[in-house]
């Protein structure tokens, strides 16, 4: 297991060094592409639209916010912001099947899209999205071992 979270690390990392070293950069603002209106995709409509929770750690108080959008497996349906007292970081992933018999969506390793500093960013791994009954979102590793509880962001 550890040896794939470091695989997943470096591949992340050489991934940037790559993209900066070919003139690309990095910015500090996550992209949501939002699909037409009335796109179909694999997306339960339950999931869509944006979310926000706090998070407590050694370091302050942060905030996540995610976006869903619709999409089919193998599209970018996730867009993350984490912001902390000293790092400002945002993820993407893909929807990586379609929802089981459980209502649950299963999406890929998150990647970074951007950071500040980008040293405090680091890919994710495979998350599992479950509508709670009362309306909120739960994030959670794919093993089942880390949760964050998410509500809708007011429209």
């Amino acid at each position: 297991m550890l040896v794939l979270v470091a695989l997943v690390v470096v591949l992340g990392a050489g991934g940037t060094v790559h993209t900066l070293m070919r003139g690309g950069g990095v910015s500090d603002t996550a992209t949501v592409v939002r699909p037409p209106s009335g796109a179909t995709g694999d997306v339960p409509e339950g999931y869509l639209g944006d979310w926000e929770a706090r998070t407590d750690g050694a370091d302050g108080t942060g905030t996540r916010r995610l976006t869903l959008t619709q999409g089919r497996v193998g599209d970018r349906v996730l867009a993350l912001v984490a912001d902390g007292v000293d790092y400002h970081c945002a993820f993407a992933a893909e929807l990586a099947r379609k929802p089981g018999a459980d209502g649950t969506l299963r999406l890929t390793a998150a990647t970074v899209t951007s950071g500040a500093p980008l040293s405090s960013c680091a890919p994710g791994a495979p998350t599992v999205l479950t509508l709670l009954p009362d309306g909120r979102l739960e994030r959670a590793g794919s093993t089942g071992t880390e949760s964050l509880t998410y509500t809708r962001s007011p429209a």
